[in-house]
């Protein structure tokens, strides 16, 4: 699964959507995945409607539902960057 957005706020919250989806594919509630990532419920419910999110919450709600943040390296970028397109 990925993820691509432009902003923190974004990506925070299509991250907490990716990990809602695979809790509810688990038949988990939102209370459920709490208590499973030790996480409090209110964090969940803050990250919803803020889509803002620690990183490290995010962290421990994707590894409850056996997710894994990764930072992977951004091809184009590397690409331009060998053709000598960015400096």
């Amino acid at each position: 699964m990925t993820i691509i957005a432009s902003s923190v706020d974004t990506v925070a919250a299509g991250l907490m959507a990716a990990i809602l989806e695979q809790a509810r594919n688990r038949g988990w509630s939102q209370s459920e995945l709490a208590t499973r990532a030790s996480v409090p419920e209110s964090s969940i419910s803050r990250i919803k409607r803020s889509g803002r999110a620690d990183l490290d919450t995010l962290a421990k709600l994707a590894s409850a539902v056996g997710l894994r943040l990764t930072l992977v390296p951004d091809r184009d970028y590397a690409e331009k960057l060998a053709r000598g397109e960015l400096f």
